[in-house]
């Protein structure tokens, strides 16, 4: 490491301490009033000038520095008004003891976030340390689970309701808005939900939020305290399971078998249980009926929330969708949580959340303190988009659209990458899992892949605890089918650079 930089010379004279080594750089932009300002302050700060030293007389500096008096009583004032120097009445000027009797006499090093935990708290540093980050968000073509296709958006469409609403300058569409959000978009949400869904709510139900993350957030501060129990899935969703890890809950893993997660052999002191009953996620399950009776029993019993995550259901290929929990949930302890991240884009930052009547107003308030509901312009074009049927075209193009690219990722695949992993259709979803050997690590694989720029989640960031062989999460509707080839093959290339074990290779 360079050597720090020497302390300016300090000299005693008998007029007070003469500041030989303060030089004042005139080819400067900033005034050289501040520039004295800073160094004096500077000096002050880091125990060079310590309490009760008189400084020399506004002529001796003068006279010193080659400036005039004007610029050494303006920074004199300056520190004087902000409690770093003290005149006294015809015996000159002294540094004040306010501030550095606050601020440690020498810098501390500050900790790097980097070390995971160093800069943070404990809760924190596990956070960190389990949200997914190998991912380039400048790949317009990857295997990320989460990507959507960037050129299937309805770009024309989109800027023409948004000019529509753009310019309006009306209380209701440039203030902060009403906190459950824009109310047409609360009504077309319920019709979309009712018609598609089957939900059986009301627009008063709906709170919009920005994606289904600050929905998640909200829940977790608003129904959790420290140490509750929360069910979820193992493997589930990293983004709820963090957000009530967050709050400093216990999170129990409850197993995922055919029919879903298993309902059977839960905490029954479990305050929440967070569900992907549609389809779940990662594994793709579709909960069965009996499975689904099973949770919302469950949840009567003990008198516990169930917080239905009702990702990507729209985007279906085959099979019949089976009616969420919400709409079968007779005494309402079930939440509802939707997105439309995956069925038009993760930018858009629109969700909402579908609750029982007597959460709503609870729910509305802590949304107001952990941040306020998306920009009103976006949510008056999104009403526009869902009232004017643009959402059932467009999603009736990208469900054609992604089951080519699956197709032609498993082909591919099969083609070039049997030898590694292997794959099967799925009915819904944006994703195939890719199972390896059983003596691969995948998050090591994942992450030797990372390096080299092919990007998918490891499954075991999905796991609790529960042991299930290795896999990735490959995803499939960011690559164009025409390109599937070319990127399969960056796949295997990486794979054949891996070490033994999934690792990357020094």
């Amino acid at each position: 490491m360079p050597d720090p930089p020497a302390r300016p010379r300090i000299m005693k004279g008998a007029g007070g301490r003469m500041l030989a080594a303060v030089e004042l750089d005139r080819d400067s932009a900033l005034p050289l009033h501040l520039q004295l300002y800073r160094h004096l302050r500077g000096l002050i700060l880091d125990g060079t000038l310590p309490p009760e030293t008189r400084l020399p007389s506004t002529r001796t500096l003068v006279a010193e520095l080659g400036v005039s008096r004007l610029t050494v009583v303006t920074a004199f004032e300056q520190l004087t008004a902000e409690g770093f120097l003290r005149a006294r009445q015809g015996d000159g000027t002294y540094v004040d003891a306010l501030w550095t009797a606050a601020v440690a006499p020498a810098p501390v090093a500050r900790p790097q976030l980097s070390e995971r935990g160093a800069a943070t708290s404990a809760r924190g540093a596990s956070l960190f340390s389990e949200a997914p980050h190998w991912w380039d968000p400048k790949d317009a073509e990857s295997f990320l689970p989460s990507q959507v296709a960037s050129s299937a958006f309805p770009a024309s469409v989109w800027r023409r309701l948004l000019a529509r609403h753009a310019a309006r300058t009306d209380a209701a569409a440039i203030g902060y808005g009403d906190p459950h959000g824009y109310e047409p978009l609360r009504q077309a949400i319920a019709d979309y939900l009712n018609d598609v869904r089957g939900l059986g709510c009301g627009a008063e139900q709906i709170v919009v939020t920005s994606g289904a993350q600050q929905a998640f957030n909200v829940l977790a501060v608003l129904l959790l305290d420290p140490a509750d129990t929360v069910l979820v899935e193992d493997p589930g969703h990293i983004s709820g399971r963090l957000a009530f890890q967050s709050q400093g809950c216990r999170v129990q893993g409850v197993p995922v078998d055919d029919a879903g997660a298993v309902a059977a052999g839960g905490d029954p002191s479990a305050r929440l249980a967070y569900l992907t009953p549609s389809r779940q996620h990662p594994l793709g399950t579709v909960m069965s009926p009996a499975r689904r009776g099973e949770w919302i029993a469950w949840a009567q019993a003990h008198g516990s929330w169930i917080v239905e995550d009702d990702c990507d259901s729209e985007l279906r290929y085959h099979g019949t969708l089976l009616p969420p929990l919400f709409g079968l949930d007779q005494a309402r302890h079930v939440i509802y949580v939707g997105t439309f991240s995956k069925v038009l884009a993760p930018s858009l930052r629109l969700g909402y959340a579908v609750l029982p009547h007597d959460l709503v107003e609870p729910f509305t308030s802590a949304c107001s303190v952990i941040g306020r509901t998306p920009a009103t312009v976006m949510q008056a074009a999104l009403a526009d988009f869902l009232a004017e049927g643009h959402l059932h075209t467009h999603l009736r193009r990208t469900r054609r659209l992604y089951a080519a690219r699956q197709d032609a990722l498993l082909e591919q695949l099969d083609t070039q990458l049997a030898h590694r992993l292997r794959a099967r259709p799925v009915a819904a979803g944006l994703h195939v899992m890719g199972w390896l050997e059983a003596s691969v690590n995948d998050i090591d694989c994942a992450r030797g892949l990372a390096r080299q720029g092919v990007f998918t989640y490891p499954l075991g960031e999905y796991r609790v605890q529960r042991r299930l062989p290795p896999a990735l999460l490959i995803g499939f509707a960011g690559t164009a089918a025409e390109h599937m080839a070319r990127a399969v093959a960056r796949m295997a290339e990486a794979f054949e650079r891996l070490a033994p074990g999934g690792a990357a290779e020094a």
